[in-house]
């Protein structure tokens, strides 16, 4: 019964472990498109916008 126990303890961790590493990798994926995509843009006004400002 023990030994049942521990594999069914794994498969537990192991499912939390698998879904933290999803979460990541797709945090990271959206994190980095966002700074490549914040660059230098272009303001309505038609000035350029280096960034360094927050939207206000």
């Amino acid at each position: 019964m023990l030994e049942s126990s521990i594999y069914v303890e794994l498969a537990i961790y192991g499912y939390f472990a698998l879904v933290a590493t999803i979460g990541w990798y797709l945090h990271g994926r959206l994190w980095l498109a966002s700074r490549s995509q914040s660059g230098t843009q272009q303001r309505p006004d038609g000035a350029e916008d280096d960034g360094s400002r927050l939207n206000g």
